[in-house]
């Protein structure tokens, strides 16, 4: 199951409740601030859970059937929850501020601009941006390491199924060599036989007779047969 689409859709849930939650409350007292902080809190956990969710998908894509624009796509999404996060905790620390002024409707950049506060992980945009492209870094440095460890385990493949290779070539050498030497042995006594065969007709080729050859070529049928099993 794709990890990412669940955790987003608790991450969107999550911004709605808080954003909702600004919206009711009237007077800012410490049991706000308490639920504000418990809520954002949750809030942050579902997104780092968001963050190791994109970077599964992007470690398998083939798993979860997406593609290099999937991926990006993603990331995109997780910079747009990171923007909104950043706008409502602006949007509250100006309440708690000035808890006498109106909820004022202004642009997500304005109210990212308006926040001065350093100690919030989504306070400061420009550091939303360079942890983001941080992130996009670390991704790449990870994809291309894990293209090289591939390359160097195909290498390996590659070398030992050539060394293999090499290996029956070389056996098979051996072999062909003693394969001719025996067909050469076998051809020298094949034609020692033959010249035998001949001198034994050539003598008697006048007194000899069909069935005195008959027998001759029997045993030179069985001579050669003994000559090829041995």
């Amino acid at each position: 199951m794709d990890p990412f689409k669940e955790v987003e859709e608790d991450c969107w849930s999550q911004i709605h409740s808080l954003e909702s939650f600004i919206g009711r409350v009237k007077f800012i007292n410490e049991d706000a601030k308490l639920d504000f902080q418990n809520n954002y809190q949750e809030l942050a956990e579902t997104l780092e859970d968001l963050k190791q969710a994109v970077q599964i998908s992007e470690s398998n894509p083939s798993q979860f059937n997406l593609n290099s624009s999937d991926i990006v796509g993603r990331k995109q999404i997780l910079g747009q929850l990171l923007l909104k996060i950043a706008s409502l905790e602006n949007e509250w620390n100006e309440r708690v501020r000035n808890p006498q002024r109106q909820r004022e409707v202004t642009t997500m950049s304005n109210r990212i601009s308006q926040d001065d506060d350093r100690d919030s992980p989504f306070s400061d945009s420009q550091r939303i941006d360079r942890e983001f492209n941080l992130f996009q870094q670390q991704e790449q440095i990870q994809d291309q390491d894990l293209q090289l460890d591939l390359i160097h385990e195909t290498m390996r493949n590659l070398n030992q199924q050539a060394q293999l290779m090499g290996g029956e070539l070389e056996e098979q050498g051996f072999m062909l060599d003693e394969l001719d030497q025996d067909m050469d042995t076998v051809g020298n006594k094949l034609q020692r036989g033959l010249k035998r065969v001949n001198y034994v007709i050539e003598k008697n080729r006048e007194t000899a007779s069909n069935c005195c050859i008959g027998v001759l070529m029997v045993v030179l049928v069985i001579l050669l047969l003994v000559l090829t099993l041995a």
